[in-house]
């Protein structure tokens, strides 16, 4: 299940940050609560930059509570931020310490971005810097670098990498990183309903690792029809 925090808390106050933090974890928590009986991962979505801090803030406060140890919990990060790498290295921190304790390991969903356009018009309105890196080859080597800091064995058990993308060759360079360092276990391979084609993708995968195929997530959006 992925969960924006504006979903479940609406009205989110920069002033009163604290707060906001508070007032969404103890919204997620029944959520959490809920999900663990019937073993369901719960996955925290990251929003548009002006909430980025607001959602790391209440990842790491669910990161820090002992009674969500047993909780397969996760969060996205979106490389197209400089911010991501500073937020990575401290949610897998934390994630380490909940290992350490005898927790679940986390997933660390990893996504270049969805928000360039939002994010540009936003600075121009405002006469700011946009949040995002400037090019996409910033972008992309952005997207690596967190990968391969995903895939420290120092976090062995402790962070599950999902590596978010239709792009063959970030696909096949995550696998084969993973590979060098036996860590492809590690790894899971998750997809956008709708996005592109991923059977292309798949069958790729297929061909090149058979019976060791491993099969991929797919996030899509559940509703009734009525």
């Amino acid at each position: 299940v992925s969960v924006k925090p504006s979903a479940v808390a609406a009205n989110p106050s920069a002033v009163a940050f604290d707060a906001t933090v508070a007032r969404m974890v103890s919204h997620l928590r029944p959520i959490c609560d809920a999900a663990r009986t019937h073993d369901v991962f719960v996955n925290l979505d990251m929003e548009e930059y002006k909430e980025f801090a607001l959602t790391v803030e209440v990842f790491a406060a669910l990161l820090s509570d002992p009674t969500l140890d047993a909780q397969p919990i996760g969060v996205v990060l979106q490389a197209y931020l400089p911010d991501s790498h500073a937020a990575f290295a401290r949610l897998s921190s934390m994630a380490a310490t909940r290992r350490d304790r005898g927790g679940t390991p986390v997933k660390i969903r990893l996504v270049k971005g969805a928000n360039l356009a939002a994010e540009r018009v936003e600075a121009e309105l405002h006469g700011w810097t946009p949040a995002p890196y400037a090019t996409k080859a910033e972008v992309d080597a952005s997207y690596k670098r967190l990968i391969e800091a995903a895939l420290d064995p120092a976090l062995v058990g402790a962070v599950r990498l999902g590596v978010a993308s239709h792009n063959l060759f970030d696909i096949a360079w995550a696998e084969g990183l993973a590979a060098t360092t036996n860590q492809r276990d590690r790894l899971d391979f998750e997809m956008l309903a709708g996005m592109a084609d991923a059977r292309p993708l798949y069958q790729h995968r297929l061909a090149r690792h058979g019976t060791q195929f491993k099969p991929g997530r797919l996030y899509a959006p559940i509703g009734s029809c009525r």
